[in-house]
């Protein structure tokens, strides 16, 4: 590559209560072999030792680090939108807090497309879930990964997306009114993408970012029914704001309401259990591969949560079909 063509890149991170994962994503980011102009970081009043965390850190990092600090937790929508207005570079990079980087070379490898190939308007990375970060996590944790473990998943979800400043400006960035940090439901980032294509190429890298999720051992079982509820309302605002495709992502929604349903079925009640126990084994096999998860004695429990969660899932699935998202107008 020309040197002209490797102009420094902002990075926006959006950060809340991110204190088990905030050093090492902006470590990874400020170790990059790829020019960083600025490392822009939106908090989201943390509540945790982030905010301290990331200005001690900012003192000993020779990349420029700004620090915001929201009075108002508006969410992540604010956040990308706040850190854009501010950047200096025409190529911008939107990362989540608990993301890290497997190597000095992944913006040299994000940024490629958009160097390369002026069509393009945002180039997106792998992201992975080795079976070293997921044997830290606490049990029901490692249960809500189990599927990603040792699998690379593409995907343009804010966690690692790099994105031409104009055509996100022109796009209107992502959406505040309709995703707020209290909606109940998440799609910012599926949002964003579906308008931001409409300029031009978006294009898979092959970049590859870690995804740590939390680090911490709060990860509960009431906190993975609160995680699995706000992703079933996300499925149904997808819908709700973009209608059915007969994509797999989009037919993937409705499993676990047509598996609600097998047992209530005239004269198919075991079978439809069987079934539902068949998917909790294929949904959660990896738990009984692992000694560390096989061993544990909730690891009776898994099927009845799985079966549990199907139910739990299909109910907020509806709800979030239901109602009304956050920017709907209310008057008459």
């Amino acid at each position: 590559m020309n040197d002209d063509k490797r102009a420094p890149v902002s990075v926006i991170v959006g950060m809340r209560n991110s204190a088990s994962t905030i050093i090492p994503c902006l470590e990874g980011l400020a170790s990059q072999e790829y020019p960083v102009a600025e490392l822009i970081v939106i908090d989201n009043v943390s509540e945790d030792q982030s905010v301290a965390l990331v200005e001690s850190f900012a003192q000993r990092c020779a990349v420029p680090v700004r620090l915001i600090r929201q009075t108002v937790n508006f969410g992540l929508a604010t956040s990308y939108n706040t850190g854009v207005g501010l950047a200096s570079s025409s190529l911008v990079v939107l990362v989540h807090s608990d993301g890290s980087f497997p190597s000095k070379n992944e913006l040299e490898r994000l940024t490629a497309p958009l160097r390369n190939d002026p069509d393009c308007v945002a180039a997106f990375p792998k992201l992975l879930m080795p079976r070293d970060v997921w044997g830290r996590f606490p049990y029901w944790q490692k249960f809500l990964f189990a599927r990603a473990v040792d699998r690379e998943v593409p995907s343009m979800c804010g966690k690692f997306d790099c994105v031409r400043k104009d055509c996100y400006v022109k796009a209107g960035g992502y959406n505040t009114k309709r995703f707020t940090a209290n909606c109940g439901y998440g799609g910012e980032d599926a949002d964003a993408h579906h308008r931001i294509s409409q300029l031009g190429r978006v294009i898979q890298s092959e970049a590859r970012v870690i995804h740590l999720h939390d680090l911490s051992s709060r990860y509960d079982l009431p906190a993975l029914f609160k995680t699995r509820k706000l992703l079933a309302r996300t499925y149904a605002k997808i819908l709700q704001f973009r209608g059915v495709d007969l994509t797999p992502g989009v037919m993937s929604f409705f499993v676990r309401p047509v598996l609600s349903l097998l047992p209530l079925m005239p004269g198919f009640f075991w079978e439809g259990v069987g079934i539902q126990c068949a998917f909790s084994l294929a949904n959660s096999w990896k738990m009984y591969t692992s000694r560390q998860t096989l061993l544990n004695p909730r690891i009776l429990l898994l099927p009845l949560v799985d079966i549990a969660l199907i139910y739990y899932e299909t109910i907020w699935f509806v709800e979030g079909l239901l109602t009304r998202p956050a920017d709907a107008c209310t008057s008459l």
